[in-house]
C-alpha cells in the first residue's frame, strides 16, 4: 500500500481525520479577515471556514466524481500532469458558494487496480482574492508529493491506494 506525503508551509496546521491521506488549513489571509470583519454585525455569524486556504486528499473507489451539472461551478483549465511521478489530471475550477468566490486547484490521480479502479483526489481550496498568491503554495506543495511503499507491497503484492471511501468532515 502505498501513502501520501506533502511538504507544506510551516504555518499551515494539519489535522488528523480519518480516512484522509492529508487535511490542512492556512492561516485566514488579510482579505479574508478584512472580508469576514468589514460584513460583521455584533452577534452575526461566525467565520465560514472556506476563508482559510485548504488541502485535502483522499482516495475513493471508480472514476473521479463529475462535475457536469453543478451550479456556479466553473472550468478554467483542464490539463494533464504528474504527481509524485504518477500520472495525473489538474483542473482549475471556480464556484461561488452563495456567499464567496471560491478557486480550487484539483489533482486527479488514478490507478489500475485488479478489480477496478481508485482515484486520488487532491483538492487545493482558497478564495478567488487569494489564489495568485497560493497557487504557488499549492504548486509546491504536489512538487514536494511522494509515495512511500508499506513493506507488503514489495513482496509481490500489488501497490494501490486505499481505495475506501470516508465519510466528509468539517475541519474547525
Amino acid at each position: 500500500m502505498r501513502t501520501l506525503a506533502m511538504d507544506l508551509p510551516e504555518d499551515w496546521v494539519r489535522y488528523p481525520v480519518g480516512g484522509f491521506h492529508l487535511v490542512a488549513a492556512a492561516p485566514v489571509t488579510e482579505a479574508a479577515e478584512r472580508m469576514f470583519t468589514d460584513g460583521m454585525e455584533p452577534g452575526g455569524a461566525p467565520p465560514e471556514p472556506e476563508l482559510a486556504a485548504n488541502i485535502v486528499a483522499t482516495t475513493y473507489a471508480g472514476e473521479p466524481a463529475g462535475l457536469c451539472g453543478l451550479n456556479r461551478l466553473y472550468v478554467v483549465e483542464d490539463v494533464t500532469c504528474t504527481v509524485g511521478g504518477l500520472p495525473a489530471r489538474r483542473m482549475d475550477l471556480t464556484r461561488w458558494t452563495g456567499r464567496n468566490n471560491i478557486f480550487t486547484r484539483r489533482w486527479l490521480v488514478q490507478e489500475a487496480l485488479a478489480a477496478g479502479r481508485a482515484t486520488l483526489e487532491i483538492s487545493a481550496s482558497c478564495l478567488i482574492s487569494d489564489y495568485q498568491q497560493l497557487t504557488a503554495v499549492f504548486d509546491a506543495a504536489i512538487a514536494s508529493a511522494r509515495f512511500t511503499v508499506s513493506p507488503g507491497a514489495t513482496r509481490g503484492q500489488p501497490e494501490v491506494l486505499p481505495a475506501e471511501p470516508a465519510a466528509l468532515r468539517a475541519v474547525a
